[in-house]
């Protein structure tokens, strides 16, 4: 058993919330990878070089056994469940798909660095997967979106967006207060312990010092590890394995395998399945439109710390909010002032 712990990093103030755009479709049709640069030509190997290299095989191996901590609690449950209720209403396969929805949509939207998009949707399994017992209303899922989406900013971005920014009213039906979602990124930092700094498939990725000659299929291969998120079935998986899945996907293995770490070359059946299951993916991703959610259809009875983009009744919103201080936060809280 691999013992892992990470230090937890301080939260900000921020305030408002939003979100926006796939991480695979623009308005523009633009590449969010896109590389306009001019290729510069890799550098010979020098004995500096080698050090690197050395290096980053430290730290996949460092990954490799640390990947399993940041693994959703009871996978093997919280899998089935994903795969075998996707048509329950309020079910957690259900609010798994519209949090990941709004992440790759809120990542391109706002520009946001890949790995915060891994990480806010790594946050979101972990979380999902310990509370698999509730009955997810549509503003729940989006206040625990917003919450992981907000955390992962603070650990990877280097300017940091509002609350504000983070509101997406194309893909969400309710606006929140800054103090409730403090509250749900305390109460996440809590259920996760604050281990915040999770492996993902995009961590090994992020490791390779490819030459910037392989700068479109490395674009290519983030593409497929972003719509993989969407696919419940890759959780399966090792971190690692899909990471590898992806890269042959796209040829990196073969056009830089002397780049290609240990972890990441250990190819059988479990590895050859996950291939199969990604170049599957792979034929679609140039197809691929995430659909829009329709707020009409789907706007709940909102807390009073949820301001509704359709105005709702009174009682409905003060016994939400009562809901959302048993079932979120363990204990009844003061009404927001």
């Amino acid at each position: 058993m691999h013992m892992c712990s990470q230090a937890g990093t301080p939260m900000e103030d921020d305030d408002a919330s939003g979100v926006s755009a796939s991480g695979i479709i623009l308005y523009c049709d633009e590449d969010p990878f896109a590389d306009d640069s001019t290729p510069i030509p890799p550098p010979a190997a020098s004995s500096g070089d080698v050090d690197d290299v050395q290096q980053v095989v430290d730290l996949a191996m460092e990954y490799k056994a640390r990947e399993r901590c940041y693994a959703p609690v009871g996978s093997s449950a919280y899998i089935h469940r994903l795969l075998h209720d996707h048509h329950q209403h309020g079910g957690v396969s259900s609010a798994r798909t519209k949090a990941v929805h709004y992440i790759v949509y809120a990542f391109s939207r706002l520009g946001l660095a890949a790995a915060t998009a891994f990480n806010a949707v790594n946050y979101v399994d972990r979380f999902l997967s310990i509370n698999c017992h509730l009955s997810w209303e549509v503003w729940m899922v989006e206040l625990v979106s917003v919450a992981c989406l907000s955390v992962a900013c603070k650990l990877d971005e280097v300017t940091i967006p509002s609350l504000h920014d983070l509101r997406m009213e194309e893909v969400t039906s309710h606006s929140f207060r800054a103090s409730t979602i403090r509250d749900m990124e305390l109460t996440l930092l809590k259920a996760l312990q604050w281990r915040l700094a999770c492996v993902t498939p995009y961590s090994y990725l992020d490791l390779l010092p490819l030459p910037t000659t392989a700068a479109a299929n490395r674009s290519r291969c983030i593409r497929l590890l972003l719509r993989s998120l969407s696919e419940p079935s890759f959780l399966r998986f090792d971190a690692s394995v899909v990471a590898a899945a992806a890269l042959r996907c796209v040829a990196l293995l073969q056009d830089h395998a002397h780049l290609i770490i240990p972890p990441l070359c250990r190819l059988g059946d479990e590895s050859d399945e996950c291939f199969k299951m990604m170049k599957a993916l792979e034929t679609s991703l140039d197809h691929h439109q995430y659909h829009k959610y329709s707020t009409a259809d789907q706007l709940q009875g909102s807390p009073i710390s949820v301001i509704a983009f359709e105005s709702t009744d009174h009682d409905s919103t003060v016994n939400s909010r009562s809901a959302l201080s048993r079932r979120l936060f363990g204990t009844p809280t003061a009404l927001d002032p």
